[in-house]
């Protein structure tokens, strides 16, 4: 056998070879994301093999299809974005399964298994809410609701203001019914809580919740059911829980 030959066999041993370990990566990877998709969703984190496999792809998942509107995680109140790394939950108790709900069938997105249980009517308009007959407000008013909602956390002074603004906001504006008669909110509807200080739109300001009274707000997230595999879905709802739970130098699996 010449020399030329038997660089020519080992060159195949070695192609082959980077064959079998290329094979042998994908299906490790493969039962990888299976596992993912076995466990139980809030067990991921607490193993550290199945929370590298998930944080990997879900942070990659994350980057392409969610980054474009939450950036970092830490979202926009100019858009009414929220923040997902302050554990303050919209919807749910930021459990993964809940997320993965989120991420699947999304936010007043079409969808019929979707969240889409109440809007912030817009008391400034005539008709404030589609869905129920409620009155609108006027701007003296709206001004009362939002010392009432300041008041809260003591934000205000205008004690009148505040008196005003209680009645309205457990009488005419019916804004008890989904932020709750103390406007600690209710994240089975997606109602805010108005007496912490974490905003979803604008920075707690007077001017800030005085438009939101006014405007009325209804922010979306799209449905991912049809485009991303549900183990995508799944690691995707991992990376985000985690985003809340620990700081960048906890994070298990890095």
């Amino acid at each position: 056998m010449t020399g030329l030959a038997r660089c020519r066999i080992a060159m195949i041993g070695v192609g082959l070879l980077l064959a079998a370990i290329a094979v042998s990566a994908l299906v490790i990877q493969r039962h990888s994301r299976e596992a993912i998709m076995r466990a139980d969703p809030e067990s991921i984190l607490a193993d550290p093999k199945l929370a590298r496999t998930a944080l990997s792809l879900g942070r990659d998942g994350f980057a392409e299809h969610c980054a474009s509107c939450h950036g970092t995680g830490k979202g926009n109140p100019r858009r009414g974005i929220p923040d997902l790394t302050d554990g303050d939950y919209l919807y749910g108790e930021g459990q993964v399964a809940e997320i993965e709900t989120i991420i699947l069938h999304g936010i007043r997105s079409a969808d019929s298994r979707g969240w889409d249980l109440a809007d912030m009517p817009a008391y400034a308009r005539a008709r404030p809410y589609a869905r129920e007959p409620i009155g609108p407000l006027q701007p003296e008013q709206i001004s009362d609701i939002t010392q009432f909602v300041l008041q809260l956390r003591g934000g205000t002074t205008d004690t009148a203001a505040v008196a005003r603004g209680q009645v309205l906001f457990k009488g005419r504006g019916a804004c008890w019914d989904c932020h709750g008669p103390d406007g600690g909110g209710d994240n089975a509807i997606g109602a805010p809580n108005l007496a912490d200080d974490v905003w979803l739109y604008g920075d707690g300001s007077a001017a800030a919740i005085a438009a939101s009274i006014a405007q009325g707000r209804a922010g979306r997230s799209p449905a991912f059911a049809r485009h991303l595999t549900a183990t995508e879905v799944r690691a995707i709802a991992v990376y985000v829980a985690l985003l809340s739970r620990h700081t960048n130098k906890d994070q298990p699996g890095e």
